[in-house]
């Protein structure tokens, strides 16, 4: 198996590991482009955390690169590709995340977060109807809470955004 192989040589293999910090610096920069309308408050909010996050991106390649350059590690995409198992579930994470995106302007933020986060938490083994239903309500009502009800964003509103907006 090629896992092994990298094993043999005593080379880790970080090229799987590069792929979310990529992404993260593509999002930061979209971000970036996106802000110049809000207000002061917001846009330096958001342009401190990014910069946060550009810098802790940066320290963890400049790792990377050292080992890369004392010859640790490689960048290599087995733990990406094996092992074969994990594949289905991935791909059941992707397609829930594209359902959950397609979802949102219909249901609305609050239900589309709790379905979504029932969904992934089942395609990751949770079975348990106490931490399903606790885990999805606590973190879709935190994000009602804090995005709709607190700072008013722009999310889809939907059934329990119509419901609960005589309470906020």
């Amino acid at each position: 198996m090629p896992d092994s192989e990298a094993g043999k040589q005593g080379k880790k293999a970080l090229g799987a590991e590069l792929i979310i910090p990529a992404l993260a610096i593509g999002f930061t920069v979209y971000y970036f482009t996106t802000v110049w309308d809000l207000s002061w408050e917001a846009k330096a909010d958001g342009l401190a955390i990014g910069w946060i996050l550009l810098a802790l991106i940066g320290v963890y390649l400049v790792k990377t690169g050292a080992c890369l350059w004392r010859g640790e590690a490689s960048l290599s995409l087995v733990p990406l590709i094996f092992p074969l198992g994990a594949q289905a579930q991935r791909l059941a994470l992707i397609a829930s995340i594209v359902v959950f995106i397609l979802a949102l302007p219909y249901l609305g933020f609050t239900l589309a977060t709790a379905l979504f986060m029932v969904a992934a938490m089942r395609i990751l083994g949770v079975r348990s109807p106490k931490p399903l239903l606790t885990v999805s309500a606590a973190v879709a009502g935190g994000g009602y809470l804090l995005f709709i009800a607190f700072l008013d964003t722009r999310f889809p509103r939907g059934p329990i955004e119509h419901f609960l907006r005589w309470f906020f």
